[in-house]
């Protein structure tokens, strides 16, 4: 069953982006469940240097600098911890798209690039956080010629590659 929505062939950014969009419905497929505590704590963590700067702001325009000087210092601490925190979990997290269970409790972890020209979606399976293996995945295994995601075909590719990784 091919995605319904068209994707450019001569876009390596469309041609990750689509794929980007079907893993998550393509290792559901292979028995597992997405885990979105990554996903939660960054959406947390942004929040939270937004409603510090919020509250900075309100601050500033309801106080003198010397009375609201001390709650500016505080809020620059907080709001550089945080932002520190968020960029530390964006470059060790760096590319990954997906962080899933399986029924057994296994855990798998999919980061996945490209590089500018190349119409290679390269790969990091990790399991288990023990079994790690970089590969390269040809667009072409699973787009057809009019630029329609075959899922099927991507599934079957992530398959082997998982298989490989586990044995």
């Amino acid at each position: 069953m091919s995605s319904l929505k068209k994707t450019n062939l001569d876009s390596v950014t469309d041609l990750r982006q689509t794929t980007d969009d079907n893993l998550p419905a393509a290792l559901t497929e292979l028995g597992y469940d997405q885990s979105f505590k990554l996903i939660d704590t960054k959406l947390a963590l942004g929040s939270v240097t937004v409603v510090i700067a919020g509250l900075l702001f309100l601050v500033d325009k309801k106080y003198e600098f010397n009375e609201s000087y001390n709650i500016t210092v505080i809020s620059i601490l907080l709001y550089a911890i945080f932002s520190g925190i968020l960029l530390y979990l964006n470059r060790v997290y760096k590319d990954v798209k997906y962080i899933g269970y399986n029924s057994k409790g296994e855990k798998i972890t999919i980061a996945g690039w490209t590089k500018k020209f190349d119409p290679i979606y390269y790969t990091k399976i990790t399991l288990n956080d023990k079994t790690t293996i970089e590969s390269q995945l040809e667009f072409k295994k699973f787009f057809d010629t009019l630029g329609y995601f075959n899922r099927e075909a991507f599934v079957t590719v992530l398959k082997g590659q998982i298989t490989k990784k586990s044995q």
